[in-house]
């Protein structure tokens, strides 16, 4: 008698999940990755103080929103602020509920948001090849230089990247698995509609760009991936987003939908609503950074992409697993580029497809070049390590100050306007760094000469640790550069029951101001953005000079706080009208004055 076996459909066995459940090493190097990721992101939420700009512009209006018990409309010293969706305030409103509100319980989402990509990273590797791949991406994306930096700032990028990751995993795992594909692709959905409440449309945007670029070339990406139009699909995704949007619209006094097209026209063309251009980060120099965001795996790998590029990028034959990433990557760096504006931060949200892809290079490339790549880090580190030990001899000899806050809010700009005083507080910072990258080459050369080639990865990993809380711990020491903090610490005990703020500057620098100054302060010489509809309380917060100094005159403790090169114009006009100027502290390049003696 003759038995048979039923036939597997392509359906069946195209990238299909492994038929055997994954083994204990699968776990433990999950387990390995996720514990590590998350004494990295959060056991350093309480260093430093927050900046102002995004980060003290989420802070306060979480503040403010919890306080006020309004929790549908984002304010800043009691402004509306409509630019971007509000998921991101929700979830930091939640951690000031669980942990009090302080710099470390703001951070909470933003580190959570880090190590679920971390997660999500891992399985995507382990769905393209097998966990070995998804663990050396996961600890490549976690120890990448841009992630140390990117990944502490409290700005909607980290969690519109965790949400970009998980709808990528969803459709992945769709695609992969038929009889759960429902399920997956409705996770699709609700992960692309939070990234929309998180950041703005192109969170269903670039995902769905990304398998509609991958379904062009792979016709079994064509066939799997047309179930994701069905129409409850879209009816779940406007479930999602739409109450808050429709609410904003019917109870807000003024013309969201004029406030959202302006926000994205200003990025779109680089220009803001009243003309003026503007292009934060040049896209020479926005590309450029990269390698230095990418750091040190963008040089780890560049010897294999140099001399056996046909072998690790297999161009006659990629595949629907190695195109993916690039699809990813591709779907965010080229529209980054494209637009009229961008921040330094923009392709952070295909962070995760540079691990992806680098885990591949570096897992096909030959030992020699693995080794190549290794030794150029080491020799990366000797370079810093000598800048360490030489760095007073290459600085200028004229002592320079800081310059305006206003103009140093790219990476760029900060470390061009940064002088010499404050880079010598990084000379061991800097050594640190040396000795971190130059012991995990080191580690990684030994593993591949032992034949360990699949945790090889993990020694410049290791070394990426230190450098990563080197870099937390420099970010953190400029900060009274770059945040209010202090001065509003110093401020707290000295306003008394009736004590008054003045703030001269924009309300984007003062944003940290708002979070740790208990009380609202008042904005000399600003105009308020004539499209938001306030309340005469509201405008009585933008003050004219003359406004100011009746302020001035008031038998109360009144503050004004001034960049360093106003306090010439500002002595004069005090002197002319009070006959008396009186500094009371100094905060970064910030000075406050007071009315009292």
């Amino acid at each position: 008698m003759v038995t048979s076996t039923g036939a597997l459909s392509i359906e069946e066995t195209f990238l299909g999940p492994q038929a055997l459940p994954p083994p204990p090493t699968r776990h433990a190097l999950f387990a390995i990755l996720i514990a590590l990721a998350a004494l990295v992101h959060f056991g350093t939420i309480g260093i430093g103080d927050l900046y102002s700009e995004t980060e003290g512009q989420y802070a306060a209006a979480a503040r403010e929103m919890m306080q006020s018990g309004q929790y549908l409309l984002p304010t800043n010293d009691s402004i509306p602020r409509l630019q971007k969706p509000p998921l991101l305030y929700w979830l930091i409103i939640a951690s000031y509920k669980l942990f009090g509100i302080h710099a470390a319980a703001t951070r909470v989402p933003i580190a959570f948001s880090v190590v679920a990509t971390v997660a999500i990273t891992f399985l995507i590797g382990e769905r393209l090849a097998d966990y070995w791949r998804g663990f050396a991406a996961g600890l490549i994306y976690l120890t990448l230089s841009g992630t140390f930096i990117f990944g502490r700032i409290v700005m909607p990028e980290p969690l519109f990247g965790a949400l970009f990751a998980g709808a990528i995993y969803c459709g992945l795992a769709g695609f992969q698995q038929r009889h759960q594909r429902g399920a997956w692709f409705a996770g699709f959905w609700i992960c692309a509609a939070l990234a929309c409440l998180t950041k703005g449309p192109h969170g269903l945007l670039f995902p769905a760009a990304t398998f509609t670029a991958l379904a062009i070339f792979y016709r079994e990406a064509r066939m799997r991936f047309r179930p994701l139009l069905w129409w409850p699909y879209l009816l779940l995704f406007l479930a999602l987003i739409g109450p808050w949007y429709l609410w904003i619209e019917i109870h807000f006094d003024g013309p969201f939908h004029r406030i959202v097209a302006d926000e994205w026209t200003k990025h779109l063309l680089g220009r803001y609503p009243n003309g003026n251009w503007y292009d934060d980060v040049p896209r020479w120099q926005f590309a450029a950074s990269h390698l230095a965001w990418w750091f040190p795996w963008s040089l780890a790998i560049l010897p294999a992409l140099i001399f056996s590029w046909r072998r690790v990028m297999r161009p006659r034959e990629i595949s629907f697993q190695d195109a993916l990433p690039m699809a990813w990557a591709t779907v965010v760096l080229v529209p980054v580029l494209a637009i009229g504006q961008r921040q330094d931060y923009y392709a952070l949200s295909m962070f995760s497809a540079f691990a992806l892809w680098t885990a591949m290079i570096f897992e096909r490339a030959p030992n020699s070049l693995r080794n190549l790549g290794a030794t150029t880090v080491a020799l990366a580190a000797i370079a810093i390590g000598f800048i360490a030990m030489a760095l007073p001899r290459f600085l200028p000899k004229n002592e320079s100050e800081w310059g305006e806050t206003d103009l140093r809010w790219t990476a760029w700009k900060a470390l061009a306007d940064m002088p010499a005083n404050a880079w010598l507080h990084f000379r061991p910072l800097l050594a640190i760094v040396a000795i971190g990258l130059l012991t995990g080459a080191i580690i990684t050369v030994y593993l591949l000469c032992r034949g360990r080639e699949k945790i090889a990865a993990v020694g410049l990993a290791f070394g990426m640790i230190a450098v990563g809380i080197c870099m937390i711990s420099g970010v953190a020491r400029i900060a009274p550069f770059f945040s209010l903090a202090d001065a509003a610490r110093f401020l707290n005990s000295r306003l008394g029951t009736n004590g008054q703020v003045l703030f001269e500057g924009p309300p984007g620098v003062a944003s940290s101001l708002g979070f740790y100054l208990e009380r609202k302060f008042a904005m000399v010489n600003q105009e308020p953005d004539p499209r938001m509809p306030l309340t005469p309380e509201q405008r009585s917060l933008f003050l004219e000079e003359k406004a100011a100094l009746e302020q001035w005159r008031a038998p109360r403790p009144v503050f004004l706080i001034i960049e360093e090169n106003r306090v010439v114009y500002w002595r004069g006009l005090l002197m002319q009208h009070f006959h008396v100027y009186h500094q009371v502290a100094s905060f970064g390049t910030y000075i406050i004055l007071s009315n009292q003696l």
